[in-house]
């Protein structure tokens, strides 16, 4: 036989088994998608009452209804190694330098290997900051500390992590110091997210640093956490430790320690949560201008919050809660403390001298529904 004819009947036997099977293929990532796909939409409404020490046109009391959080999210895999995250709020249409819209918070393809040691992740996703305040989700905090407040999470970049047999996870990330500005700076992570004594102590640590920008101090950020799960009491302690990295002040050393007790009944979970906030700018100190043309040099502050919060939670699930929170926050305000209160990654009424928020967080799936 003519090898070309040959070759004819072999793409003539084979092509048609070829395309079934690449059409199979497709048939079965897409019912794979389809099963794994899930839509949670997750919003807080509050009754809002902020009132600052002093204030200013940036830090303006506040009485008032507003959609603290309204977070949507698109998760689903395309086969058991590679899936999809994108999340997002609806609060900016600005397209920050990594040319995605500012108000998305998430956007990354992740691959795990098939012996699910090894995560990657590329584009936008959430930084691993080592304290458990960073962790909880923003429908669940009702203040922030001041490094909290201010260490950005939501970064544009790359991730490799390794997962141990027991679920340990060390990772590293090189991501964007900053989306907001067009400067060539990355930020570089190192953390890792354990457990001790089969989960009853879970343990958060993570190291940071930037490229440096001018003749500035190297930039670090230091983030120690320890969740402490004694049956229906939880005991969440963080400290982090900060200076020069993107949204904080320049030559301030910034050290917060957040310290939360949450107690859970069927229906009721009330909180304590106290902060201390420390922020040293040296013998030079730091001038901040006052509104009537003269300034105020900062050298060392140290501040103190509370926050009391009682929830109710109808349902047995934390899809459906009413809350009533307090914070007094003593001395002055906190806003001297962060450079801009539109810095994206800040939240303005974390540093206001007494909050009063009373509300309703709802959480469901558009596609799997109410669980």
């Amino acid at each position: 036989m003519h090898y070309k004819t040959l070759f004819i009947l072999i793409l003539y036997v084979f092509t048609p088994l070829l395309l079934t099977s690449q059409e199979s293929q497709r048939k079965s990532s897409f019912t794979t998608f389809k099963e794994s796909l899930t839509m949670p939409l997750d919003g807080r409404v509050d009754y809002s009452y902020v009132d600052y020490e002093n204030s200013s046109d940036q830090f303006k009391n506040i009485n008032k209804f507003e959609i603290s959080n309204l977070i949507y999210q698109i998760r689903g895999s395309l086969n058991p190694n590679i899936s999809i995250h994108f999340r997002t709020v609806f609060d900016s249409n600005l397209v920050n330098s990594s040319n995605i819209l500012d108000n998305i918070q998430c956007a990354s393809v992740n691959y795990l290997t098939s012996n699910e040691h090894w995560l990657f992740k590329a584009g936008r996703f959430i930084m691993s900051v080592g304290t458990v305040e960073q962790l909880y989700n923003g429908s669940d905090v009702y203040v922030y500390s001041v490094a909290g407040n201010n260490f950005g999470v939501f970064k544009t970049g790359f991730n490799v992590q390794y997962i141990t047999n027991d679920r340990q996870r060390i990772g590293f990330q090189v991501v964007n110091a900053d989306d907001d500005l067009d400067e060539s700076q990355f930020t570089y992570n190192v953390n890792w997210m354990g457990h001790l004594f089969d989960n009853k102590i879970q343990t958060y640590m993570s190291l940071s640093t930037s490229d440096k920008i001018g003749d500035m101090d190297m930039p670090y950020g230091i983030n120690l956490g320890v969740r402490w799960n004694l049956q229906r009491l939880k005991i969440d302690t963080d400290f982090a430790m900060v200076k020069n990295m993107a949204n904080f002040y320049r030559g301030g050393e910034y050290i917060s320690v957040p310290i939360k007790v949450e107690y859970s009944w069927d229906h009721f979970r009330p909180y304590v949560k106290y902060i201390y906030n420390q922020v040293d700018f040296g013998s030079d100190g730091f001038k901040i201008p006052l509104e009537d043309g003269t300034s105020e040099t900062l050298e060392f502050i140290s501040i103190h919050s509370i926050i009391v919060a009682l929830q109710y939670y109808p349902i047995k699930s934390r899809n459906l809660r009413f809350h009533l929170a307090t914070s007094i926050t003593s001395d002055r305000n906190i806003s001297l403390l962060t450079p801009d209160p539109s810095v994206p990654n800040s939240r303005p009424g974390y540093n206001a001298k007494l909050q009063i928020m009373a509300g309703l967080r709802i959480r469901f799936d558009l596609i799997k529904g109410w669980n």
